[in-house]
């Protein structure tokens, strides 16, 4: 028989204890796959709008949880609007071990229309009461959803909670805050379909009470997802003088499949079979292995020869 000075103790360990309480906090916080690894060092700006956006967004982190008002970057699609809402949400978890969720609008509606089904696994008070509650949430594409009442009044109950309680809130949206200038002819404006705002989206009630919990960053730019699928056509000027143009979301690490890479060299454009590509020497930031990456911009891809 054990006497109670023999019986052994299992101590939790020291150091696992706090990457086991990241590793929740990511899965709460539903960063979708897409946008998992992105951070500030991976975004790219293209003009000072987009250079003002990324200081803005970490000046909002440093200061964090000391920030009067959230953020809401608006924009056109693919300036980068939804990377710095992720980054943000990535780099508050990670230092600061803030609660926070990401949230799309037309996923959003899809689960809660789904969540009145009698097969639904949640409802629609699981659905909603996360993001109200959550300290920081993210609202990636703000008015996305048909403007019917039903999607107001859905938008109005997380956005009014949060905005009652003095909840942190980094909102993104498409639409334009006020009405653009057409750039058509005048014999052809009035045939063409005005373009919506984001108070037509969401009401004017609603629209005010952003404007008060939110401070407006304005993006502009090109659109980056268009912008690899141009790498094909545009390969031989964009290689001269070897510059390195591999989609950074291409590359992962062959050895521990990290998406954080530095390109290091790249060589002048190559041949294989009809393809051609630019060999590109590499480093992971994550694990620091070098390896050779095949980029074909044809094709838009990335394959790994045998590294030495």
């Amino acid at each position: 028989m054990k006497t109670k000075d023999s019986l052994e103790a299992v101590v939790p360990c020291p150091d696992c204890r706090p990457q086991e309480g990241l590793k929740k906090l990511f899965e709460r916080a539903a960063i979708p796959p897409r946008y998992f690894d992105r951070g500030f060092e991976e975004y790219s700006w293209h003009n000072k709008l987009q250079e003002r956006a990324q200081l803005r967004a970490i000046e909002y982190v440093n200061a964090f949880p000391d920030v009067p008002r959230g953020l809401l970057f608006s924009g056109p699609c693919g300036v980068g609007k939804t990377h710095l809402s992720v980054a943000i949400l990535k780099t508050l978890i990670q230092e600061k071990n803030v609660h926070a969720r990401f949230v799309d609008e037309a996923e959003l509606l899809r689960r809660l229309q789904y969540s009145y089904g009698p097969n639904s696994p949640e409802t629609e008070r699981e659905v909603m009461l996360p993001l109200s509650e959550v300290p920081l949430l993210v609202w990636d594409d703000l008015g996305t959803g048909r403007p019917t009442e039903w999607v107001r009044e859905t938008i109005r109950t997380v956005i009014n909670h949060r905005y009652t309680y003095n909840k942190q809130t980094i909102l993104s949206t498409n639409w334009p805050l006020k009405p653009q200038k057409s750039r058509l002819p005048k014999s052809r404006v009035a045939t063409e379909p005005v373009q919506n705002t984001l108070v037509e989206r969401i009401g004017k009630r609603l629209f005010s009470r952003i404007m008060e919990m939110c401070e407006i960053i304005e993006i502009d730019g090109p659109d980056a997802r268009t912008e690899i699928h141009k790498a094909g056509l545009d390969f031989e000027e964009k290689t001269r003088g070897s510059q390195l143009i591999a989609p950074k979301d291409l590359l992962s690490c062959p050895k521990c499949q990290a998406k954080k890479i530095d390109q290091l060299d790249s060589s002048r454009p190559r041949q294989s079979g009809e393809d051609q590509f630019i060999e590109i020497s590499c480093r992971c930031k994550n694990c620091s292995e070098q390896f050779l990456a095949r980029f074909f911009p044809k094709t838009v891809q990335v394959n790994y020869p045998e590294n030495p």
